[in-house]
């Protein structure tokens, strides 16, 4: 059985088969659990998780290295750090250097609710994952890898 499937992931017959497609429906299924249980226990959207999480790592980042090192679009970006400033989860600050740029941080509460979500995601991910072994996670953190380095170096306009 497994071996009908590995060919059909290299040579697809149906948009079904394709690789992009089945990880296009896994994560799918996934957001929309995490979607839900972000909205339910902390009222934060997945792409305001992803903000904090961001600003968390990297404080003092301008909005566009936000936006361009989180992969959201910076148009949907300031709206939604606007809307964050104004819920007292993200604060600005001008840079004195340079009154034009202005730096992005967590606010107190701003780093509350980034806790409370990175532990929600821990437990999401501990039950998403249970149903691998030790081994297989392993093989596919390590496929995971191998699939990003050739996402990123194959050219779709020729075979």
């Amino acid at each position: 059985m497994d071996e009908q499937r590995v060919p059909a992931l290299k040579n697809p017959q149906n948009i079904e088969e394709f690789l992009v497609y089945r990880l296009f429906r896994l994560v799918g299924v996934a957001l929309r659990g995490t979607d839900d249980m972000y909205k339910r226990e902390l009222g934060i959207s997945r792409r305001e998780w992803r903000i904090l999480a961001y600003l968390e790592r990297t404080p003092d980042a301008s909005l566009k290295t936000l936006a361009a090192d989180s992969r959201v679009d910076t148009v949907v970006a300031s709206r939604l750090v606007s809307t964050m400033v104004e819920r007292g989860l993200l604060m600005k600050q001008r840079d004195p250097s340079n009154k034009r740029m202005i730096s992005l941080r967590l606010t107190d509460l701003g780093q509350q609710v980034h806790g409370k979500a990175l532990s929600l995601g821990t437990k999401y991910n501990r039950r998403l994952a249970s149903c691998l072994s030790d081994d297989e996670a392993r093989a596919l953190e390590s496929l995971f890898l191998k699939l990003e380095r050739q996402a990123e170096v194959v050219d779709l306009t020729h075979e």
